[in-house]
């Protein structure tokens, strides 16, 4: 009988880096970013660069991809991150759950969240770069 061995997708150093400076970029543009995080999506063996704004409802998400393409172009990167970016509400489920547990501030911190248990709910792997008391107040 064949068995079969995943191997999880690492979270690069590059790709921590990335997320911090995009975050960056956007908060200088003046897109409101009120939690960044990365996001391990266990089902797809994946990382997500999640990126939590109140302009996702008002506006939409394409309004939010293109605020994300704009950052991307003047930061000079490329846009083929764009696979690995999810731009949500405050209010997804993921992120009041997150925000129940932390709260960063608006800093741009580096917060490793391994293996929690929130609400009777398993978080596989995270980290957390902004998690502000708006991202818990949805």
């Amino acid at each position: 009988m064949a068995e079969e061995i995943l191997v999880k997708e690492t979270l690069s150093e590059e790709m921590k880096r990335d997320g911090a400076v995009l975050t960056r970029a956007l908060d200088e543009a003046g897109w409101p970013v009120v939690a960044s995080f990365w996001y391990y999506e266990d089902d797809f063996n994946r990382w997500k660069l999640m990126l939590v704004s109140p302009r996702v409802s008002s506006d939409g998400a394409r309004e939010a991809y293109l605020a994300v393409i704009h950052a991307l172009d003047a930061l000079g990167q490329s846009r083929m991150i764009l696979n690995h970016i999810r731009a949500i509400a405050p209010d997804h489920p993921l992120v009041t759950r997150l925000a129940s547990v932390i709260q960063t501030g608006w800093t741009i911190g580096g917060i490793p969240f391994y293996r929690q248990a929130i609400n009777g709910e398993i978080v596989e792997d995270a980290y957390l770069y902004r998690m502000t008391s708006e991202s818990a107040a949805a």
